[in-house]
């Protein structure tokens, strides 16, 4: 089968097949959490009474956990392996999520995304690397599959955070509630991950030696996380200027639904056309079809953009981690902390660069840079060949 340039001997997969479905319970899990607390911001807002100005600061302890979390956890895992770090940060942060919901004010609440931000950094380092050992072992590409799982929850977990916002279900009961639940999932389906084989290395480089090889790996991974936070954060906005509010969200109802579909998919088209071919086939068909949606302007071709960057965009950071984790050899955990580091780095920067393009110019114009970032990715396509 054809990864990029390279070629790999599929293996049998069927006494692989627990531990696959350990790990889609994992990313099923990291979703659900994810997508239950991003639904209840506005009803912690309103009784916390904050101000939306001072909202959007506090909300930048997310990443701002994460990224101090990254380097730690990399070493974490690099000491007890991915299986040991996948369950202990599982279970964190299952428990994190219910510090939202009883925070107090704007200090508690920062404090608490602090700790939420760096339980799911942990979380998504401990997971990726799991899920690049089971990839080798399969010797096929099954990576893109994982993330559809994790799309999946993060759909499941808003109908779960629409219910109980409908039914008047306060943020704190409803956090504990879903965050014991995922816990409880957790224990019971973990069982079956990948065990690790730790050993020190005669020579082990320090992580942030790798991060230079892999600069423009992390670069199509930036582009992509900015464009698909974009999405989140603006499109609902950019609708709600073409038709009525009620209809806004369906924008990004579109774009997380075609992502979903996307990931489901991902690993065939890897499988069958190579790794640097999907991404830049996804990262075009992302550049193309939102550049066109702006230029034509209205609703139609808004949704169609939407559905265009979400179909385009869902594989590319799934494969981005699976390189990277590739190309760090003995250490993938490091090379996925690089790439996600990358990333975090680039989310920081997206939100105010757009909300400056908007202001100054217009969101329409903003969201070009959407585009731009997204052929800047499909450029940089070669970067993601799996070497020999």
């Amino acid at each position: 089968m054809r990864t990029g340039d390279s070629v790999l001997h599929p293996a049998s997969g069927s006494g692989l097949k627990p531990t696959r479905f350990s790990v889609s319970l994992v990313f099923l899990i990291h979703g659900i959490v994810v997508s239950n607390w991003l639904s209840r911001i506005p009803a912690v807002q309103r009784n916390l009474q904050i101000e939306v100005g001072a909202l959007g600061l506090i909300l930048l302890a997310v990443p701002a956990g994460s990224a101090v979390a990254i380097p730690m956890v990399s070493r974490l895992i690099r000491r007890f392996g991915s299986a040991a770090m996948s369950r202990f940060s599982t279970l964190l942060f299952c428990g994190a999520l219910a510090l939202p919901g009883l925070a107090f004010g704007p200090t508690s609440l920062a404090l608490s995304l602090l700790v939420y931000g760096a339980s799911a950094a942990a979380m998504d380092v401990s997971m990726n690397t799991q899920a690049v050992d089971v990839e080798r072992a399969y010797a096929r590409p099954v990576m893109v599959g994982f993330h559809a799982l994790f799309s999946f929850g993060c759909i499941a977990g808003s109908l779960m955070g629409s219910i109980a916002e409908g039914r008047g279900v306060s943020p704190a009961a409803h956090l504990i509630a879903v965050g014991a639940t995922m816990g409880a999932l957790a224990i019971f389906g973990m069982r079956r991950l990948l065990p690790d084989q730790v050993r020190p290395l005669a020579f082990d480089p320090p992580a942030r030696a790798l991060w230079l090889p892999l600069l423009p790996l992390a670069l199509i991974g930036a582009c992509v996380l900015v464009a698909e936070g974009a999405m989140g954060d603006w499109s609902a906005l950019y609708l709600s200027r073409l038709a009525t509010p009620g209809f806004a969200p369906i924008g990004y109802a579109v774009f997380s639904l075609m992502m979903a579909a996307g990931r489901a998919s991902g690993d065939w088209f890897r499988h069958h056309l190579g790794t640097v071919i999907t991404v830049r086939l996804g990262t075009s068909l992302a550049a193309l079809g939102l550049a066109a949606a702006l230029a034509l302007g209205g609703v139609g071709p808004a949704l169609a953009g939407f559905a265009c960057a979400g179909l385009g965009l869902s594989a590319i950071f799934p494969i981005v981690c699976s390189v990277a984790g590739r190309r760090a050899g003995a250490r993938p955990e490091a090379g996925i902390a690089a790439v996600t580091a990358t990333g975090f780095v680039a989310m920081l920067a997206g939100p105010p660069a757009i909300g400056f393009l908007a202001h100054f110019y217009s969101l329409r114009f903003a969201l070009g840079l959407v585009a731009l970032l997204s052929g800047v990715a499909a450029l940089l396509a070669p970067a993601a060949r799996i070497e020999r």
